[in-house]
């Protein structure tokens, strides 16, 4: 009987001690932050066999957003919200449009994601479903909830904080627009200076001032009267802005 009680002692407080260990899993930081399997690029420093590729095969769409991946692979989303994965070297892969693609992320069904990571959100995020989850190639989960938030677990479904891509600086207060609804003092002045490049990315900065992205990689910043400010080249081509201005 003694050594009964005393099993049935340790067993007891094995129990606790499990139930314990899963509440204290269950809670964390939530505002932690942890970095996305892909990072967020300038549209302009992109090679410029992708920008070609996209100008040549895509005509009348712009970049809404350029990342490169873990694998080091690059996707761009288009202005129709198609995207395009290119490897390291610029070649061309494909559209990504399956949900189980070649391109190293996954779609995962909510049901089949680990149930920690479920325990988690309904602890932490009661009420909010899950809108999408991936199996990122860096073989974490990236879950993203109805409210917008997205989340970060490693692959045993540990939570490791809220998703923010690398090189994400501020891009969020940037607004991506329809070429045609430049100030017409900004498409006059690009006609004239560069008569021979389209425009693949167009922006409304955050103080009302404009980046524009031409396909040479030529990047161009106007105020907010659509007055000429700067000129960049960030793929290295040569640049006769001061030989046309």
């Amino acid at each position: 009987m003694k050594t009964y009680k005393i099993f049935l002692s340790t067993f007891l407080l094995l129990v606790l001690q499990s139930c314990t260990d899963n509440e204290e899993s269950l809670e964390a930081d939530l505002n932690a932050v942890a970095f996305s399997a892909d990072a967020s690029i300038s549209t302009s420093t992109l090679p410029q066999n992708i920008l070609d590729y996209i100008t040549d095969n895509y005509p009348g769409l712009t970049i809404i957003e350029a990342e490169i991946e873990d694998n080091q692979n690059y996707e761009i989303t288009l202005s129709d919200d198609t995207e395009l994965v290119f490897d390291s070297e610029g070649n061309f892969l494909g559209e990504d449009t399956d949900e189980e693609d070649d391109f190293g992320d996954e779609e995962v069904e909510v049901s089949e994601l680990p149930q920690n990571i479920l325990d988690f959100i309904a602890q932490n995020y009661p009420g909010v479903a899950i809108e999408e989850a991936e199996l990122e190639n860096n073989g974490n989960y990236e879950v993203e909830l109805e409210n917008d938030v997205e989340l970060i677990f490693d692959g045993d479904g540990n939570f490791l904080g809220q998703a923010q891509d690398e090189n994400d600086d501020d891009q969020g207060e940037d607004e991506d627009i329809n070429p045609a609804n430049l100030p017409q003092m900004i498409l006059d002045y690009i006609g004239e200076n560069y008569p021979d490049n389209t425009i693949i990315e167009a922006e409304v900065e955050s103080d009302g001032s404009y980046e524009v992205t031409l396909n040479n990689g030529v990047e161009l910043e106007f105020d907010a009267d659509g007055n000429f400010l700067n000129a960049e080249d960030n793929n290295g081509e040569d640049d006769d802005e001061d030989e046309n201005d």
